[in-house]
């Protein structure tokens, strides 16, 4: 979504995509999927995300940025900005040189081809699933960028993912997901 050519109403509805879209899937799914993210989004907790960062971390450290953040406590590595980038105390080349040093182990990694042709077909079972309890117009998965999602256009599609009745629905499709698939994610429209 383009909210320079959409104006105020869609800008304020891209700010609350990741709201609603954790309480249709991520909330639904948290319970018994994996926590690693696609698209190399990190999401809460997982061991495996929380021990690679902290080796990111380590390894940034090492390659002199003494002061690179651990994880927080839900695993994720706080997002470095331009702005916030000078809080490190180092250069621009010598942060861009740890960076890439450490590359190997950043955890967030975005799936191989495969991998989101295989998150696809998981999504697309679930959206089958969804229809199947009683949500006619759950939209199929479309693949983007990030790998694939699904677009949920509130008005059109006639329900809120936000209700307990569509998240019960949600976490009662879980059963169809393969044991540590990622979590499906969402953008959901007025």
């Amino acid at each position: 979504m383009n909210p320079q050519s959409s104006g105020p109403a869609r800008t304020r509805s891209a700010a609350v995509i990741t709201v609603l879209a954790a309480a249709l899937l991520a909330a639904a799914c948290s319970a018994s999927r994996s926590s690693a993210g696609p698209g190399g989004a990190p999401n809460a907790g997982g061991s495996v995300t929380s021990a690679s960062a902290v080796a990111y971390s380590r390894c940034v450290r090492s390659h002199g940025v003494p002061d690179y953040p651990d994880p927080n406590s839900s695993g994720q590595l706080p997002k470095i900005t331009p702005a916030n980038e000078a809080q490190l105390g180092v250069s621009d080349s010598r942060f861009n040189a740890a960076q890439a040093a450490c590359q190997h182990l950043w955890p967030y990694q975005a799936p191989t081809q495969a991998q989101q042709r295989q998150i696809l077909a998981d999504d697309l079972k679930f959206a089958r699933c969804m229809r199947s309890r009683g949500l006619p117009k759950f939209p199929d998965p479309t693949t983007g960028p990030d790998g694939p999602r699904f677009v949920i256009h509130v008005s059109s599609d006639g329900f809120n993912p936000s209700t307990p009745q569509i998240l019960a629905k949600a976490h009662a499709c879980l059963h169809v997901l393969p044991a540590g698939a990622p979590q499906p994610s969402a953008t959901v429209l007025p």
